[in-house]
């Protein structure tokens, strides 16, 4: 896992005896609640005391640093060796945090899935065209009807893992050149925006 050196000190800020015990916890319970979608338990501006940049830094590392180990998928011992080896945590504070991502990690990684995919990810499209030749209620043909079925995959919070979509539509030519269109619109907007960044 890497982890940059500038967050490792952050963290070793949280070791000492600046920050008490019980701000340290509340600290922990609100960087969780915050990263698994859920409302902050305590009001962080009564956390300040006399040392508000302090405790920001430290909650902005908290925040990202259990992210990462989330991302990383560690176990409990794999964050309790972390912090007492590299940021110099005592066995409390390591078993403190220890416990509590413990309990939020499952929470935590199906939160951390579904950052960016709201939408699902096309992967494959499958098409048919269809022609109607004679109809009851169509006295002239419109031309082609064509099937499309798009095929996505998208995160499934209950199992945790990908799970296949297929997208059905049917258009006429007209609506299918304006898809056309607008998808290349699109293409080329994301390019711009590449380019720019």
């Amino acid at each position: 896992m890497d982890i940059k050196e500038e967050l490792i000190d952050n963290l070793k800020l949280t070791s000492n005896s600046n920050i008490p015990d019980e701000t340290f916890k509340k600290l922990l319970e609100n960087s969780f609640a915050t990263l698994v979608g859920n409302q902050e338990v305590h009001n962080i501006n009564t956390l300040y005391n006399s040392k508000p940049d302090l405790i920001k830094c430290v909650y902005a590392t908290l925040l990202t640093v259990t992210a990462e180990f989330g991302r990383h998928n560690l176990d409990k011992e794999g964050v309790k060796t972390f912090l007492i080896n590299k940021c110099n945590y005592n066995s409390n504070r390591a078993n403190l945090y220890a416990e509590f991502y413990e309990k939020n990690k499952q929470e935590l990684q199906v939160a951390l899935g579904n950052v960016g995919t709201h939408l699902p990810n096309i992967t494959d499209v499958k098409w048919k065209i269809d022609y109607i030749i004679k109809s009851s209620n169509v006295d002239q043909a419109d031309g082609p009807l064509f099937r499309i079925c798009l095929i996505a995959d998208k995160y499934d919070e209950v199992t945790g893992g990908k799970k296949t979509e297929h997208i059905k539509f049917s258009c006429n030519s007209q609506e299918l050149q304006d898809l056309v269109y607008k998808l290349k619109d699109a293409v080329r907007h994301c390019q711009r925006l590449a380019v720019d960044h």
